[in-house]
C-alpha cells in the first residue's frame, strides 16, 4: 500500500530545473544506449515556449508520454531491456531529479568516509549529474589500500544481479519519504516510475541518468547494515567488497550480505561474479604488473589495465579514456588498439567493457583501422552495436567509396535474421542524420520490408535526408495513423519536401499538433532537410 496521498498543491518543474534538464541532455544524451533523439535540437530551438509549457504542467495530473522500451543483447547469450521517454517527459523527470537530488544524496554514506564511490549527486552548470572526482579507479584505488591493511586477509567480491530491472519500488518509496519529508517532488517521480513499469511493483529504467540516484538512495539502507557490521567494505553501485580477517569471517560477511539483499529487497548475487579470494590473489588480480602484462595476449592486457583502473563489470556507462590514471593511459597508448579488436571480434565471449572501450578510444583518436573488421563482423558485435555505429558515423577522413560500403554493410546486417529491432535501429541511425553513407536506393524497400516502429521511424528520417519527395508526397495524407516517435519523425522529414508543397501541408496542421510536434514544425521552418546541410 502506498504510503503518500496524492499532494494536495499543484507541483511544477520549476523553470531553473528544467533549462539544467535541457543541458544535461545536450551535453550527455538522454540515454546511453540509443541514438540521440533529433526531437532535442527542435526543443532547443524553441525553448522558451517548451519550458514555459513544461513549467506550467501540474505533474499530480501528468498524462503518460509514449516512451520506447526495447530488448538489447547485453553478451552474447543474455538481455537486458533498454529505455528512452518521451523528450518531454525525460526532460520533466530529469528537472525533477534535479530538485530533489541533494535530498537524496544527504542520506547515503558521507563521501568523505571513503566507502560508497558511485553516482555522488553533485549537479554542475555544463549538466553533469554526477561527481567527477568519485569515478570506477578512486573505487579501486580505495579498495586496494583496505585490502592491503594488515587486519585484512580475505576478501569478499560481491556482484548484485539485475540490479536496476529489480529495485522494488516500496522501499524507495519509504527512502524517498524520509530523505525528503514528504516532498511532492518526489511523489510525483513515483508516479512517473509507476507509469513507466505498468503499475508492477518494481524496476527502473536502465539507461537513464535519473534511475542511479533513485537506485543509490534505495539501498541506502545496505550501506547502513554493512557499515554496522563493523567490517571494512567498499561500493560502487552493484560491486561491493569486503575486507575480512579470516576466510571463516570472509564467508559469514557474504552469506549476512546474501541475506540481508534477499530479505529486504529481494534481490540476489550474480553467482559467476561472486567469489572470496585471500589478500594476495586480490592485489595480483586488480594491481597489475609490468612483468604479468608482457606474458598476454593484447587484449588480455588491455582487460588488465581496465581491470587495475577498476573498471571490472559491464556497468552502464562508457569508460572515458581521460579519467584513466596516468600510468594506465600511458600503457593503454603502448597497445595496438586496433589488433585488440580484431582479438576480441575472433573471441569466442566477446568482452563487452573492453571492445566499448576500443571503440570509444578508436573513436577519439579517429583510427579507421577498425573499419574492416567490424564491416566483416557486425553479427558478433550485436552486444555493443550502439558503440559500433558510434564509432562508424564518427569517421569524416575515410574515403566517399569506403563509406558507400559501409552502409551497404550496415543494411546487411540489419536484414539478417539474427538482428533484433534495437539492433537495426542502431544500424539503421548511421542514415538518419546524414548521407554520407549512401545506399539511399534502398530505403524505400527496406521500409516495406519491416513493420516495427523503431525500424520504420530511422528509415523514415534517413528517407527525408535522401529526400525522397515522392515518398513523403504519397503520404502526407496517413502520416497521423503512424505511432507518436515516428510521426514526429515524418514532420520533420517532410521538410525534404519543396517549399511550394511542404509550407501548405504544415499550415494545415497548426492548432493540431501537441506542444513537441509544434516545435519541430518550428525547427524545420528554418532547416528544412532539404537545405545542403543537416540541421
Amino acid at each position: 500500500m502506498a504510503i503518500w496521498q496524492p499532494p494536495t498543491a499543484p507541483v511544477f518543474p520549476r523553470p531553473d530545473a528544467l533549462d539544467w534538464a535541457l543541458k544535461h541532455v545536450e551535453s550527455f544524451g538522454d540515454t546511453i544506449f540509443l541514438p540521440h533523439a533529433f526531437e532535442y535540437k527542435a526543443v532547443r530551438h524553441n525553448w522558451t515556449s517548451v519550458r514555459d509549457w513544461l513549467s506550467q504542467q501540474d505533474m499530480r495530473n501528468w498524462a503518460p508520454r509514449p516512451s520506447r522500451r526495447l530488448l538489447a543483447s547485453k553478451t552474447r547469450y543474455s538481455y537486458r531491456y533498454v529505455t528512452q521517454l518521451d523528450p518531454l517527459e525525460h526532460l520533466a523527470f530529469t528537472a525533477l531529479i534535479y530538485e530533489i537530488g541533494p535530498q537524496l544524496e544527504s542520506i547515503r554514506v558521507p563521501q568523505t568516509e571513503g566507502v560508497v564511490y558511485s553516482w555522488r549527486f553533485a549537479t554542475a552548470a555544463d549538466g553533469q549529474m554526477y561527481d567527477s572526482h568519485s569515478r570506477w579507479h578512486h573505487f579501486n584505488t580505495r579498495c586496494l589500500d583496505l585490502a592491503e591493511a594488515r587486519s585484512c586477509r580475505w576478501v569478499v567480491i560481491a556482484d548484485i544481479a539485475d540490479f536496476f530491472p529489480h529495485v522494488y519500488l516500496h522501499p524507495l518509496e519509504q527512502v524517498l519519504d524520509r530523505a525528503t519529508g514528504h516532498n511532492p517532488v518526489a511523489y510525483c517521480i513515483l508516479r512517473l516510475i509507476r507509469n513507466w513499469n505498468a503499475l508492477v511493483s518494481y524496476g527502473l529504467p536502465v539507461g537513464l541518468a535519473g534511475s542511479r540516484i533513485l537506485a543509490e538512495a534505495a539501498i541506502s539502507d545496505i550501506d547502513s547494515s554493512l557499515r554496522g557490521s563493523g567490517r571494512k567494505y567498499c561500493r560502487y553501485s552493484d560491486d561491493i567488497r569486503i575486507f575480512c580477517r579470516s576466510e571463516g569471517d570472509a564467508k559469514r560477511a557474504l552469506e549476512d550480505l546474501a541475506m540481508l539483499l534477499f530479505n529486504v529487497h529481494g534481490l540476489t548475487l550474480q553467482p559467476m561474479k561472486t567469489l572470496i579470494v585471500s589478500k594476495t590473489d586480490y592485489a595480483n588480480r586488480f594491481a597489475t604488473s609490468g612483468e604479468r602484462i608482457e606474458l598476454e595476449s593484447l587484449t588480455e592486457k588491455l582487460h588488465d589495465l581496465l581491470e587495475e583502473a577498476g573498471f571490472e563489470n559491464d556497468y552502464e556507462e562508457e569508460i572515458d579514456y581521460d579519467d584513466l590514471p596516468d600510468e594506465i593511459r600511458e600503457q593503454i597508448d603502448s597497445l595496438n588498439l586496433v589488433q585488440v579488436l580484431d582479438e576480441q571480434i575472433r573471441a569466442s565471449n566477446l568482452d563487452p567493457i573492453v571492445v566499448r572501450f576500443l571503440l570509444y578510444r578508436l573513436r577519439q583518436l579517429s583510427i579507421e583501422g577498425g573499419v574492416r573488421p567490424i564491416l566483416k563482423n557486425f553479427n558478433q558485435l550485436q552486444p555493443v552495436i550502439d558503440s559500433v555505429m558510434e564509432y562508424l558515423a564518427s569517421l569524416r577522413d575515410v574515403s566517399e567509396t569506403m563509406r558507400k560500403r559501409i552502409g551497404k554493410a550496415a543494411i546487411a546486417a540489419a536484414r539478417k535474421a539474427s538482428s533484433g529491432v534495437y539492433q537495426r535501429l542502431c544500424l539503421l541511425s548511421l542514415f538518419s542524420s546524414g548521407r554520407e553513407f549512401d545506399n539511399e536506393e534502398r530505403f524505400e524497400k527496406l521500409y516495406n520490408e519491416f513493420g516495427d516502429a523503431p525500424t520504420r521511424r530511422e528509415l523514415i528520417l534517413a528517407l527525408g535526408r535522401a529526400r525522397a519527395t515522392h515518398w513523403f508526397m504519397a503520404r502526407r495524407q496517413d502520416y497521423q495513423s503512424l505511432e507518436p516517435w515516428s510521426r514526429r519523425a515524418f514532420l520533420a522529414a517532410f521538410s525534404c519536401v519543396p517549399a511550394d508543397a511542404r509550407v501548405p501541408f504544415y499550415r494545415s496542421l497548426r492548432g493540431g499538433a501537441d506542444i513537441l510536434e509544434t516545435a519541430i514544425l518550428k525547427w524545420v521552418a528554418d532547416n528544412p532537410f532539404s537545405s545542403s546541410a543537416p540541421p
